[in-house]
């Protein structure tokens, strides 16, 4: 059966670099848009952050940006601004991570975007928004980590970033889908909009609700668990894994399966608000009797009796993980430059098929440059001005 992804036909001219917004294009291009990714002459910086290929291009790069056109364009140039004028004028969405001084500066704010085309969906992502004081002030993943409180761990005895790009990757997820939601207003009214997505507003929407958990509740009758402490994996005689058990009949069932039974009737153990009060007292019971039985097989009693666990994987365990192996999430393909390369799949599959299975992406800036600007229309004397004889 042959896939019909929901966003086929919709052009999207990505201006976006480094993760977050690559990461709102990637996911529309996974479900079926035409994404277009115009980078500087220098490239996207995170053709350098990773892992290197042996064209020079990065492990990053390749995650973000397969199964997009590249082209690339100096935007300080007005053969190139004519010819992006003309992929605008095509597009769908225009997305960008200008800082509002720089975007003004390259006519490329929604207000004048939109007064050209009206039907236009404007999506922007910067680090704190286009609001005073810091709206013109640069941000990367780490920066937002400290200002969002998310480096202030509970677990750790000094500050700590998380060791992923979280923030850049929450921003551009909030970015994609609310596009996806523009689009659906545009198809009731017919009317283009202007997406502004902080990342330092995403990161904080994302984590209130666990790591801001103090700031809901003004009187709140008791304080809430401390989710690092109880959370944190248990050392198995080979391994090491983590289990929930919120529930009685959950507890009940890990109690039985370590052998501390004697936890059923002490009334430390209660409920869950008294758990999560005296988990220091169950982690110092109930450690010793982990550790003495096999991962797997303590895995396979507590999944037996309903109880959610799981084994902590390395990178490497992911290769042969079997539910991603049944389910083929990771494939594996040749990309023009780097060379063979292995990739995750799209997270959202539609009518039982996953989108975008297969793509990859040439490492070379401006691989497309002149297929593009062709197939828009643009004047070849233009192009030729712009991608030289050999582009």
């Amino acid at each position: 059966m042959t896939l019909a992804t929901p966003l086929a036909g919709l052009t999207v001219l990505d201006l976006t670099t480094v993760v977050a917004g690559p990461i709102a294009s990637l996911t529309l291009a996974q479900q079926g848009a035409n994404v277009i990714k115009v980078e500087p002459p220098g490239g996207d910086l995170v053709r350098r952050l990773g892992y290197i290929a042996k064209d020079g291009s990065s492990s990053t790069f390749q995650t973000l940006n397969r199964g997009k056109s590249l082209i690339s364009l100096d935007l300080t140039d007005a053969d190139a601004q004519a010819a992006l004028q003309t992929l605008i004028g095509q597009a769908d969405v225009v997305m960008h991570n200008y800082r509002p001084a720089a975007a003004q500066k390259l006519k490329l704010d929604a207000r004048t975007l939109r007064r050209s085309h009206p039907d236009l969906i404007v999506a922007e992502v910067t680090g704190f928004g286009p609001w005073d004081p810091l709206s013109d002030v640069r941000a990367y993943d780490p920066v937002i980590q400290a200002e969002s409180g998310l480096a202030a761990r509970p677990d750790k005895p000094e500050p700590e970033l998380y060791p992923q790009y979280i923030c850049d990757k929450v921003a551009g997820l909030y970015l994609c889908q609310a596009i996806t939601s523009a689009l659906v207003g545009r198809e009731r009214d017919g009317q283009g909009r202007n997406v502004a997505v902080s990342m330092l507003e995403a990161a904080l929407a994302f984590s209130w609700m666990d790591v801001h958990m103090p700031l809901t509740l003004k009187a709140p009758l008791q304080p809430g668990p401390n989710i690092a402490k109880v959370y944190r994996p248990w050392k198995a005689a080979d391994g090491w894994f983590v289990v929930v058990m919120l529930s009685e009949k959950e507890f009940s069932a890990w109690c039985d399966t370590v052998g501390a039974r004697q936890l059923l009737d002490d009334p430390r153990c209660a409920d869950m608000a008294s758990r999560f009060k005296n988990w220091d007292f169950i982690r110092e019971t109930c450690a010793p009797l982990a550790e003495d039985q096999p991962v797997d097989a303590l895995l396979e009693r507590l999944r037996k009796a309903g109880v959610p666990a799981g084994k902590v994987n390395s990178s490497d365990d992911i290769l042969t993980h079997p539910q991603l192996a049944a389910s083929g999430f990771i494939y594996e393909g040749e990309a023009d430059g780097p060379g063979p390369v292995r990739l995750p799949g799209a997270a959202a599959r539609f009518d039982g098929q996953r989108p975008g299975q297969g793509a990859t992406c040439s490492g070379r800036l401006g691989a497309d440059t002149r297929m593009i600007l062709e197939k828009a229309g643009v004047d070849n004397a233009l192009i030729t001005r712009i991608c030289g004889d050999g582009a």
